[in-house]
């Protein structure tokens, strides 16, 4: 295929210049996870297999993660990734079920003030549990069942860490044009932030981004509140038809011992600000996921046994009070087995959540 001749290059020349500079082992690690979906009027199946290539020498690092995303079923989307607005072609089908790809691909250089990352890789911004108004790089639908990886982009990173501990970073990301597969400034993202710490209590986030054409900024804030903890996080967008969108979100967390069983719990605010074609722009590119203006969500977390976790979670729609209830538990089964269920449940007259009542199984395996 085309694009695996890029593949081959990237990945004979990373291996040359780490094998040549370093005498350190490269680390090897991987799972497998295979996942079953059953609702009412669909069965779907996935396969996830990804490997993972990483190094450190002196003050620089290599990682590569190689990963193979089946998926069959009865659902008519095509759930699989592709590279359509990425800057490299690191994925190939294999047949219309199934891809490989490069998920993780960069060299870095991490020095005392000092940091720089350039390649595939995944950046994470904002202080949201379920929404991420902050995340505007690949953000996680807010009832993603698996988050152990967000799915890699093609960016230059950046990162100064100052004497008292502040630091600003940088991401360049540059993207194509799906329409003519050319790389375009109108569909690329920069951004800027700074982080830092007022009177030793606040932690603070501010945001400045060029994004798709339009300018963002963002505040975050994050305090120890009586043993809990409080983030709030909120952009402007200026968006291209003039207009300013304002979102936001707020939560609180809190862990506590109850009945020599150990429980946390959360509760968040999300408001969109965003409607009509922005809107619909961010739906199709991943970056929203859902069309309403104001949102609830809850959760708690139990350990019933060092080995055996339940976690829950309720997102409610205050416009329309309609909204999901999933629960799911979570099994060591052995050293490297996890086995996880999961139970989605949906209500209301709004088909929001894309997702009727459907139940979920699990199995991973790491080495």
């Amino acid at each position: 295929m085309k694009s695996f001749n890029i593949h081959y290059i990237i990945l004979l020349y990373l291996l040359n210049i780490t094998n040549v500079i370093a005498n350190e082992d490269w680390f090897f690690a991987g799972h497998s996870k295979y996942h079953v979906i059953k609702s009412d009027n669909a069965e779907d199946h996935f396969l996830d297999l990804r490997l993972k290539a990483e190094k450190r020498w002196d003050t620089w690092q290599t990682n590569i993660h190689y990963e193979v995303l089946g998926f069959k079923g009865d659902t008519p989307i095509n759930l699989l990734p592709n590279d359509n607005r990425r800057l490299f072609k690191l994925t190939d089908e294999l047949g219309s079920d199934a891809v490989q790809r490069l998920d993780r691909l960069f060299v870095g250089y991490n020095g005392e003030q000092l940091v720089v990352r350039f390649g595939r890789q995944a950046i994470s911004w904002g202080n949201g549990l379920v929404f991420q108004p902050l995340d505007i790089f690949s953000p996680f639908s807010p009832t993603e069942i698996d988050k152990e990886y967000k799915t890699g982009d093609d960016m230059l990173y950046g990162q100064w860490l100052f004497e008292n501990g502040d630091d600003l970073q940088l991401i360049l990301l540059p993207r194509r044009n799906i329409l003519n597969n050319k790389l375009e400034t109108a569909e690329s993202s920069f951004a800027l932030k700074y982080r830092g710490t007022y009177q030793d209590q606040w932690n603070f986030d501010l945001i400045a981004a060029r994004h798709f054409d339009e300018n963002v900024f963002g505040l975050g804030l994050n305090k120890n509140i009586l043993e809990a903890m409080w983030r709030f996080d909120m952009s402007l967008t200026q968006l291209k038809d003039g207009d300013t969108a304002i979102s936001l979100v707020t939560n609180i967390n809190y862990s506590w011992v109850w009945f020599e069983k150990n429980f946390s719990g959360f509760i968040e605010y999300y408001h969109n600000g965003i409607d009509g074609i922005a809107l619909q722009n961010r739906l199709e590119r991943g970056e929203l996921y859902t069309q309403g203006s104001d949102y609830l969500s809850q959760g708690i977390q139990i350990e019933l046994h060092p080995l055996f976790n339940i976690h829950t979670t309720w997102i409610n729609n205050l416009e329309d009070n309609n909204g999901i209830f999933q629960i799911r538990g979570i099994y060591d089964w052995a050293e490297n087995l996890q086995l996880v269920a999961w139970l989605d449940e949906t209500y209301g007259d709004t088909a929001e959540f894309a997702i009727d009542r459907q139940a979920y199984m699990r199995v991973i395996y790491y080495f």
